[in-house]
This record gives structure tokens, sequence and C-alpha cells, in this order.
């Protein structure tokens, strides 16, 4: 916990006071909304788990921005799928009087997986994201070359962004490791009936930690580095290529293929740049956390770490929530994806009125023919 009520300037400097008060303030309340972040996540899941379904229809196959835009949607959904596993355990933790030892060890499991599984699609996420802004600048630089506008060119570049972030996951399976408390007596379920009392802890491992945490920096900056700051820093650099690329065709005479061209290029910048403002800062912060204790003055060192902290967990919110922007960006900007999404909503309802119609047609026709024929079998006989 990186929040504390007591103010170590209070009789040293009023200019360190004041300041001190707003951090603490500041870190209270972004711990208060990072603790009901997975209600955040559930409705984001909910919003881009839609997203991901109107991507994936056939009217969106037309560019490969699209299905990389719904690969995107996937990998968030895994992510956000971290914090409802922890607010699962919970759930059942209140209503049971005792955990197994089995179950436990089970549980602290999926603990490991899903924090692993989250930071790969979290990594793949952000990639993607750059993906979408270089493949549109292509478009827009190269028009000729229809290579860069076939959806099939989506493959490529998922997969290749998987086999990017595979080196530096490999590290991550190994950086925790399971073990048991001791004293088996404390956890006689008749005794002590508490749903939170546990038979195994999580902790960072010898191996992750060892020798001076030399496992821990390299592993943390160049993740900072080649999942969260390279990315980001590219994004910009290709944002602003996209920029003056959408500058130069505004001097081209409007045609409805112009007009639509930079409305695809307005969707790709609304989508991306909120998007790297959340995870730059997110970059720089695993960058320097290796550095919170390794400074020469204890304080300091407890200083940045209680700042990264409160940072890391406020843009962590921040970029749960731009996930969910995503679906709204869409639907406000691009008219084949309002008509797609307003298909899909409808779809289910008109299949069923059309099966109800066709079910009474036959219903009538059946009753028709039946009689006509009992009329039939009158006039003759």
């Amino acid at each position: 916990m990186v929040c504390t009520t007591k103010d170590p300037y209070k009789k040293k400097s009023d200019v360190k006071s004041f300041f001190f008060k707003k951090f603490n303030s500041l870190c209270y309340a972004i711990f208060k909304v990072y603790d009901h972040e997975v209600y955040f996540a559930s409705a984001c899941i909910i919003l881009n788990f839609f997203h991901f379904a109107v991507l994936c229809r056939k009217p969106m196959r037309t560019s490969p921005i699209y299905p990389i835009m719904a690969f995107v949607a996937l990998m968030d959904i895994l992510v956000m799928l971290y914090d409802v596993n922890r607010l699962a355990v919970e759930i059942v933790q209140e209503h049971t009087d005792c955990f197994s030892l089995e179950e436990d060890f089970t549980v602290q499991q999926m603990e490991v997986f899903w924090d692993c599984f989250r930071n790969y699609a979290r990594r793949c996420s952000t990639w993607l994201s750059f993906c979408i802004t270089l493949i549109r600048v292509l478009v827009i630089k190269y028009p000729l070359n229809n290579a860069f506008s076939k959806p099939s060119t989506a493959i490529y570049f998922i997969i290749g962004v998987i086999l990017l972030c595979a080196p530096i996951h490999l590290i991550d399976p190994y950086r925790f490791k399971i073990d048991r408390y001791e004293g088996d007596v404390y956890w006689n379920c008749d005794d002590y009936p508490v749903a939170y009392n546990r038979y195994y802890y999580i902790y960072d491992s010898e191996f992750y930690t060892g020798n001076d945490q030399i496992v821990a920096k390299v592993h943390k900056i160049a993740d900072g580095t080649i999942s969260k700051l390279l990315p980001s820093i590219s994004a910009m650099i290709v944002t602003v290529i996209l920029i003056r690329q959408m500058k130069r065709m505004k001097n081209v005479q409007s045609t409805s293929k112009s007009r639509l061209s930079r409305t695809t290029s307005k969707l790709v910048l609304a989508l991306t740049i909120p998007y790297f403002f959340a995870v730059f800062p997110l970059g720089v912060v695993c960058v320097l956390s290796p550095f919170g204790f390794s400074s020469k003055t204890p304080d300091q060192g407890l200083r940045l770490y209680a700042v990264l902290g409160v940072a890391e967990r406020m843009f962590s919110v921040i970029l749960v929530i731009t996930t969910a922007t995503h679906l709204i960006v869409c639907l406000l900007m691009s008219s084949v994806y309002r008509k797609t999404a307003r298909s899909l909503i409808f779809c289910w309802p008109h299949s069923l009125r059309i099966g109800i119609s066709i079910k009474f047609t036959k219903g009538s026709q059946n009753t028709q023919t039946a009689s006509t024929s009992d009329r039939s079998r009158t006039l003759t006989s």
C-alpha cells in the first residue's frame, strides 16, 4: 500500500507538505477506483464482445484494418478476464467455509496463468493497434499497391505480432512460485471457518529476484521498452505521417472515394491516439520500476516506488476504459460499421419474425388444403 496518512513534511516545509497531501488524496482516490476496476472490466468485456462480433461480419471484411481491430478486441477481452477471474474467486470464497488443499492450489495456478496470459495479450494488443495505423499509412502512400488493402494482409500482421511478442513472454511463467504456508493446524476448517484463509501463496521466484534482481530488472526494462515504449513512439511517428497524408488529400479533387478514405483515416486516428496516451505512461512506469528500491537514498527509492505504484494503477484503469471507446468511435465515424451493427442487433428478431411468418403461412396453407379436400369429398359423396 503506497498511501499513508502520516505527513513527513509537516514540520519541515509547507510547500512539500501541501504537495504530499495532494498526492495522498490522489492516491486514495486512485486506489478506490482501482479496487472497482473489475466492474469497468466486466462492462468493457460486454462492449468488446459485441464489437468483435460486428467486426467479424462479412461486410467488415473489405479491409485488413477491420480484422486486426477484431483481433485487438479479442486480446482486450482476454486481458480483462484476469480481473473477472479474481472477482469469481472472491465470490466463491465468500460463499465457501473452507477451501480444500487441492482447490486452493488450483486457484493460485489460475491466478498465475491469467497474469501471464494478460501480459501477453496486452503486448499483442499494443502492437496490433500500431499495425492499424501503419497499414493505413501504407494504403494512402502507395495507392497502386493492392497488397496493403487486401483483407488477407491482416493475417501476416497478426502472425508477425504473435511471433514478435513471444520471446519476451518466455520469462513470465518463471516469474512466480507457489508455496505453502507453514502451520497446518491454523488451517483447520472446524476451528477457523474463514473463507479468506489460504493454504498457498504466490511470491516472486528466486530465478526472477536472485543476484540483485538482475533478471527482474532486465525483463521489466525490456518489456517496457519493447512492448510499450517502442510501439507508442512508432505510433506517434506514423500518426504524424498519416496526418500529413490527410492534409495532402485535402488539396486533391474531392470525390466519394477520397471522402471515404479521409473518414477511414480519421477513424484510425481516433482509435490509436487515446490508446497510446495510456500505453506510453505504462511503459515509462515499467522501465523505471526496477529502480524503485535501487536508489542510494532509501527515502528517494520509496518515494519513486509510491509514485510509480499510483501511476501504474491510474493508467491501468484508463487503459481499460479506453478499450470501451473503440465501439463508440466506430459507431460515430463509420457508416458501414453502423449498418453492420444494426443488422446484427436486429438479426435475431428479424429471423424470429420470418420463422413465425413462415410457420403461420404453412399452417394456413395446410388448413386451406384440408378444407378443400373436405369439400371435394362432400361433392363426390
